[in-house]
């Protein structure tokens, strides 16, 4: 039986082996289902779903970040009721991605109904906004950084000194969703 994923949106992706110019092996997912499907995941790879509900099958990477980190960034999330988000760990980040549903148009239809029920925030596309970057794995030290969006800039910009998580998440997932996350540099 060929391998399957389901994404958030409950959409159905099958694994296929192709091969590269070079006669490497490449890996993909798709939704229709193929010849060249795979019966189980390669050693040595897992499956990385992106915010944006994209499904890649990518290289097995060391984890730096703690399930209690991650959960503790989550947990601030959750109490911002300004935005949607989805936190996002790879390596030694720990991204925020937001979704503005402020900037989605509805006409009459209450944006506050729309987004109660999970089946149509699967629809929201997320955009990175924040992230904690471990920089002393020993004294679990971050730094923070937030997305800058200015045409000339379109990168990643740091905010403060290194300091604990727990400090960091505190300070600045508040400013989320808010005038004043703009503020921030």
């Amino acid at each position: 039986m060929p391998f399957q994923y389901k994404n958030r949106c409950r959409q159905v992706y099958y694994l296929h082996q192709g091969v590269t110019k070079t006669g490497k092996p490449k890996y993909f997912f798709s939704m229709t289902l193929k010849d060249n499907c795979l019966d189980e995941i390669p050693n040595g790879f897992e499956v990385y779903e992106n915010p944006n509900k994209q499904v890649f099958l990518i290289k097995k990477e060391e984890r730096l970040i703690t399930d209690i980190e991650k959960q503790m960034v989550i947990a601030a999330v959750e109490k911002n009721k300004d935005v949607y988000s989805i936190v996002d760990v790879r390596k030694n980040y720990i991204a925020i991605y937001t979704a503005k549903p402020s900037s989605l148009d509805f006409g009459e239809f209450p944006m506050s109904q729309f987004l109660t029920s999970d089946r149509m925030k699967q629809f929201l596309n997320y955009m990175p906004e924040m992230r904690f970057e471990l920089i002393d794995v020993k004294n679990r030290l971050f730094i923070t950084q937030r997305y800058c969006y200015r045409g000339s800039i379109d990168d990643w910009i740091f905010l403060g000194a290194p300091d604990k998580l727990s400090n960091l998440v505190k300070k600045y997932v508040v400013h989320l969703g808010k005038e004043s996350f703009y503020e921030l540099f």
